[in-house]
């Protein structure tokens, strides 16, 4: 250790940073790998869907292309569910008993010669409140235009741009409202509201922003999304507008600022027609995985609602594109897709573009960066705005700005009227509910037919799981001892599958059953980590098959490699644009491997077990893990790759024999007990809690033997036992029903790898 410091003491700063890029490019070697392919698929996908697009000549053929990946747009974001489900259309202002002027709160109100400003708080969506800056004109009679402006993730609505644009465009006679977007501002869903002596250097609207990353995975689980319940927000929003008489609701104007207001804006109105013009910046091209959900929607790919559907969507309605930087009209795809749209509804007009200078890298004058909205895009907007609206060009804009505190509107007194839930809090509920749901379904059946259900209620949320039929043996070679490395390669994926067989220790004329283990870490570290098991398994006459499914094998921990900045959580947003989350094609995956060792003749294919493992750390168990985002050290994280796969491949493989899962995760429900979550992006399972959780697929197992052990919640921590007994309480029932009560073992601490070996030998021999 002491020669390894001296020799990096010694290297150039050059030299060490080539050498932790080297390091960190390896430990994302693999995932990497699965993410260039994830992302050649949607750029094919995407290309096929704009030959479609060139090749609609008429308005007809426009209006059912759009229709088609609009609707399914509104369903991956959970839009309209409520009223789908009942067999009813959505009506246009949806629970408008929300939006209700008497319901919403004046807290303060700011009067000046031009303009006047009123705190709000109104019940949002979910009935969460919404806190927005009202801004209105002094002095005008009549009907006003409204502007309603998503901020960007820099910034909630306090700030100076922001301000800038309510202030000048009141002062001009609209009706501005100025909205905290969801986690955002006074809206924001993790403690660090203020710099806490803990943790001095953070800064509090990035972590409003970085917390995008455990909403987006909290309301996954529950079958919705960040970017639908902020476009819900911001029709809440239009309810409020179109409910004030002063209002001119044929002026409907929503503005989205750079850096991802303008997707937010994008969206809702396409999804809401009340919208007469969108404004949308840096809202175009091709998405790419990302962590932040809401650059990249679910189901992109599958369901063809590129973003230029998605604007498209909007003529024969007015639109402004936008671009922060300078911008080459000629170059832009979108740009030519909309000027083909538009021309289909003789708009052109209604169609324009604004744009700035430089360009993002750059840092100099002439690089127009900007928080939300710059001056020189406002420059340009508001000559349309005075042609389309009839909306007067400022002689000057009104930029002193206020305090922040005097825009922020949740009072003492707001506070005790208004019922202040947490994100984790609602979809806590929503999850409660619909898994109540489900498993009322579920207890209605035979006994004997309640697994069989199971695997059609989940057949929707998983996608198709059947092995994959046409695979071959890509290469095979015989290592060190009585081991044998083999590659499947996948055709229909154009995957490639690596597993290491280890043989029995000892000589026998019998084929020998098989132990099939995983862990996100990959198969060098399984068999580092856990050799005594491997051993014991072995040395009883078992053949241990060591599997890595697409993407795993790097072998890393931490945030660079499984965290909100690491390439996994990139591809496993990839992985939900094609319609399908990592852990169900990695499942499939398995399956394959299955099915491969089914037909080997040297194995026994009617005895099979499998064990899921998890080698990450854990953290303690300490009553707070609260720490921003980016803090350093950071909390581990779990891993319950190995654990959630290999019971839900048991779950549709009847002729598995017995499962052994090592430190998985107690259930998906215990990640929404917090308003933190500490485990990886692509180990979530999107609305798998609309229909069961792991305890309600350990119980359709039932009588097969499963144990359980060292489960760990959603802060990767240790479960205690009465939690434990809490979250399987239905799957111990199921046992002792059909009288099996000791085939289900939950322990609390590690046994022996002796133990653990006998046990597995044990149910193999049955």
């Amino acid at each position: 250790m002491e020669l390894k410091h001296l020799v990096n003491a010694r290297l150039s700063p050059q030299m060490r940073t080539w050498l932790w890029e080297r390091k960190v490019a390896m430990g994302n070697r693999r995932i990497r790998e699965l993410g260039k392919r994830l992302s050649q698929r949607i750029h094919e996908i995407a290309q096929q869907d704009l030959i479609e697009l060139m090749r609609i000549r008429t308005k007809a053929e426009w209006e059912l292309f759009r229709d088609t990946r609009r609707d399914a747009l509104r369903r991956s974001l959970g839009i309209g569910r409520e009223y789908r489900e009942r067999g009813r259309a959505e009506p246009e202002c949806a629970e408008p008993e929300r939006a209700k002027i008497a319901e919403r709160i004046v807290t303060n109100i700011i009067q000046n010669e031009h303009y006047q400003i009123d705190n709000l708080v109104f019940p949002g969506h979910k009935r969460i409140p919404i806190t927005a800056n009202l801004y209105r004109p002094v002095g005008v009679h009549g009907k006003t235009p409204a502007v309603l402006i998503c901020h960007s993730h820099h910034h909630p609505k306090t700030e100076i741009e922001l301000q800038c644009i309510g202030m000048t465009f009141a002062q001009q006679g609209c009706t501005v409202l100025i909205m905290d977007l969801l986690g955002h501002g006074e809206r924001r869903q993790h403690p660090f509201a203020a710099h806490h002596d803990e943790w001095r250097t953070c800064r509090v609207d990035r972590q409003d922003y970085y917390f995008r990353y455990v909403l987006g995975m909290q309301m996954n689980m529950v079958g919705e999304s960040l970017m639908g319940w902020m476009v819900q927000d911001i029709r809440r929003g239009i309810d409020l507008l179109c409910a004030d008489p002063q209002v001119n609701q044929e002026h409907m104007i929503l503005i989205g600022a750079v850096a991802g207001g303008g997707d937010i804006a994008a969206v809702a109105g396409a999804l809401d027609d009340r919208v007469t013009a969108v404004v949308a910046f840096n809202f175009g091209g091709v998405p790419a995985g990302d962590w932040d959900s809401t650059r990249n929607l679910p189901d992109t790919a599958r369901g063809g609602f590129w973003p230029w559907v998605i604007l498209g969507s909007l003529a024969p309605r007015r639109l402004i594109y936008g671009k922060e930087f300078a911008w080459n009209s000629e170059q832009d795809l979108t740009w030519k897709c909309l000027r083909q749209i538009y021309a289909l509804y003789d708009s052109r007009d209604s169609l324009r573009s604004v744009h700035g200078s430089g360009r993002v890298s750059g840092h100099g004058p002439l690089d127009s960066h900007c928080t939300n909205i710059g001056p020189i895009h406002r420059q340009q907007i508001y000559p349309i705005f005075q042609e389309w609206f009839g909306i007067s060009i400022p002689a000057r804009e009104l930029s002193p700005p206020l305090d922040e505190e005097a825009l922020y509107c949740l009072t003492p007194e707001s506070r005790q009227t208004v019922r202040a839930r947490s994100v984790h809090e609602v979809c806590r509920e929503v999850c409660h509910e619909q898994l109540e749901a489900s498993r009322v379904k579920r207890e209605s059946q035979a006994a004997n037919a309640s697994s069989a259900y199971l695997q059609h209620q989940l057949q929707d949320i998983l996608g198709p799981l059947a092995p994959c039929s046409t695979y071959r043996v890509r290469s095979k070679r015989h290592g060190i001892g009585r081991s044998e490395y083999v590659v499947l390669e996948v055709f229909e994926e154009n995957i490639s599958l690596r597993m290491q067989l280890l043989w029995p220790s000892g000589l026998s004329d019998t084929s020998p059953p098989v132990v099939v283990g995983l862990a996100q870490e990959g198969n060098l570290e399984l068999r580092k980590k856990r050799r005594s098991l491997i051993q014991g398994l072995r040395a009883c006459g078992i053949a241990v098959c060591l599997v890595e499914p697409r993407g795993i094998g790097d072998g890393r921990h931490g945030e660079l490699y499984r965290g909100r900045i690491s390439p996994s959580a990139g591809v496993a947003a990839n992985s939900l644009m094609l319609g399908e989350s990592l852990l169900s094609s990695r499942i499939r995956d398995l399956r394959t491997v299955i099915a491969y060792l089914r037909n080997h003749k040297a194995l026994d294919g009617k005895r099979f077990a499998l064990w899921g493992e998890a080698l990450a750390p854990t953290n303690s168990s300490r009553p707070s893990l609260a720490v921003p985002l980016d803090a350093s050290p950071y909390p581990e994280g779990s891993e319950p790759f190995g654990g959630v796969v290999a019971l839900l491949a048991a779950l549709y493989e009847p002729d598995v024999l017995a499962v052994y899962v090592h430190r998985g995760l107690l259930s998906y429900a215990s990640v929404l007990d917090h308003p933190f979550a500490y485990l990886p992006a692509d180990a979530i399972i999107r609305r798998i809690l609309e229909v069961a959780d792991l305890p309600d697929i350990a119980a359709a197992l039932v009588p097969r033997p499963l144990r359980l052990e060292r489960l760990v919640d959603g802060l990767n921590r240790p479960a205690g036992g009465r939690q434990v007994e809490a979250a399987y309480q239905r799957a111990r029932a199921a046992y002792d029903r059909a009288g099996a009560a000791g085939c289900l073992l939950i322990e609390s601490a590690n046994e022996s790898a002796e133990t653990i070996a006998e046990w597995l030998l044990a149910h193999l021999r049955s």
